[in-house]
């Protein structure tokens, strides 16, 4: 092995953030579709309303729904873009501040998110045995975005830390956190 060659931890660092590229890749890609989806089911409504007077009594719902799972997989996407609304962004000629960073976003969203994945699943089995008015099926699957969405932004921050290890990682998550920095003075 080379001095120059990368670690076994920097090489692992590097897939699981290719992972994590994929996945938000996906994430943004349904993400759109659902609002896209939404979109179209609204207009639907509309049309139906104003010019048939008969609007379908399922399009409400889907609609919502649809927003539910376009947002919340957005708010994954936001998360691994760096997009997420943030109080303080480090400069990105100061590494230190910027491995920082990672760490304390990968303990932020584990603090917050961990309990709200805890009380996730109780209320997943709950709408397992209900079924919607409007499209009579389980409410469990507008309930499932929630833990998909909270998985999705805690494997991002995990992939993040690789940052720590990996001068490829570090150089992503700049160039993320670069692009939706703001200017601030040092």
């Amino acid at each position: 092995m080379s001095a120059s060659s990368p670690s076994f931890i920097a090489r692992a660092a590097e897939r699981l953030y290719s992972v994590s590229e994929a996945l938000n890749w996906t994430a943004r890609r349904a993400a759109a579709l659902f609002f896209l989806a939404m979109l179209v089911t609204m207009m639907l409504q509309v049309v139906a309303r104003y010019a048939f007077s008969s609007p379908p009594f399922w399009t409400e719902e889907l609609a919502r729904w649809l927003m539910v799972w376009g947002g919340l997989l957005g708010a994954s996407c936001a998360f691994h873009t760096h997009a997420d609304p943030a109080m303080v962004h480090a400069p990105t000629h100061s590494v230190w501040r910027q491995k920082v960073q990672a760490v304390a976003r990968f303990v932020a969203a584990w603090a917050f998110f961990l309990p709200v994945l805890w009380y996730t699943y109780p209320y997943f089995i709950r709408q397992i045995a209900r079924t919607s008015e409007g499209l009579e099926v389980s409410t469990a699957w507008m309930a499932a975005a929630l833990p998909v969405s909270l998985f999705l932004i805690l494997f991002h921050g995990f992939a993040g830390l690789g940052a720590l290890v990996s001068p490829r990682v570090y150089e992503r998550e700049i160039s993320y956190a670069d692009h939706y920095a703001t200017s601030s003075p040092e």
